[in-house]
């Protein structure tokens, strides 16, 4: 089951919002007479958090969003409302893969004068997380990070990359090298190392694995 509802949400509707649910605790049910909100509904997973690392970003450096749910999903949709997407760039959705219980998403953000704090909602089979991220105005250029590909290899039509980052909180994505399109993310096996192994038609001949962080590598798949 997916739901999602795309867009940004302004600072005054987030914070209504917030208002809303507050009082939504305070009012009792009507079926039951207690107070406090009607749970989520039966067998699916429930949405537990969102948050960012870093959690304070010098304005026009990059960092990774995590949402987390409290059990493994079939797969499922997470919408992402953002207060000031003037200062912070997040998708309008993000989808936690069927197996996992979790899912990052790239953060941009741009250069501030002032420090800045910006909310970011994140909503799941009707329930909500909320999570703040801060800007900071910046003293030096953002520091990309190193990415090594470790294995590039297809061989009877599945495709097999491995990777490295110095930042273990990296997203790194593969890309077609010769078209510059999209192909896959590689799976974070923790302590700075990426994996993935799919099914491929065709042998790519190369491709370039590159980091939200801004790190980038490139490698042959010719065996």
């Amino acid at each position: 089951m997916r739901f999602s509802v795309r867009g940004y949400m302004s600072s005054a509707l987030l914070g209504a919002l917030l208002v809303a649910q507050s009082l939504a605790l305070l009012v009792p049910t009507i079926a039951s007479g207690k107070g406090g909100v009607p749970p989520p509904s039966p067998g699916l997973p429930v949405l537990s958090s969102v948050s960012f690392t870093p959690a304070i970003v010098p304005g026009g450096s990059p960092a990774t969003g995590t949402v987390k749910f409290g059990s493994v999903t079939d797969g499922a949709v997470v919408t992402l409302f953002n207060s000031n997407p003037a200062v912070v760039t997040v998708p309008t959705e993000t989808v936690v893969s069927g197996g996992q219980s979790s899912g990052a998403f790239p953060v941009t953000t741009r250069s501030v004068t002032t420090t800045t704090v910006v909310t970011i909602m994140a909503t799941a089979f009707g329930v909500n997380r909320m999570a703040t991220i801060t800007v900071t105005p910046a003293t030096a250029p953002p520091v990309n990070d190193t990415v090594a590909i470790q294995q590039a290899l297809w061989q009877a039509g599945i495709l097999k990359i491995g990777a490295t980052s110095n930042n273990p909180n990296a997203i790194l994505s593969v890309y077609l090298t010769a078209s510059n399109s999209f192909m896959f993310n590689l799976t974070n096996l923790g302590g700075g190392r990426f994996q993935m192994q799919r099914p491929w038609l065709d042998n790519p001949l190369s491709i370039t694995v590159r980091s939200n962080f801004g790190g980038a590598a490139t490698h042959s798949t010719v065996k």
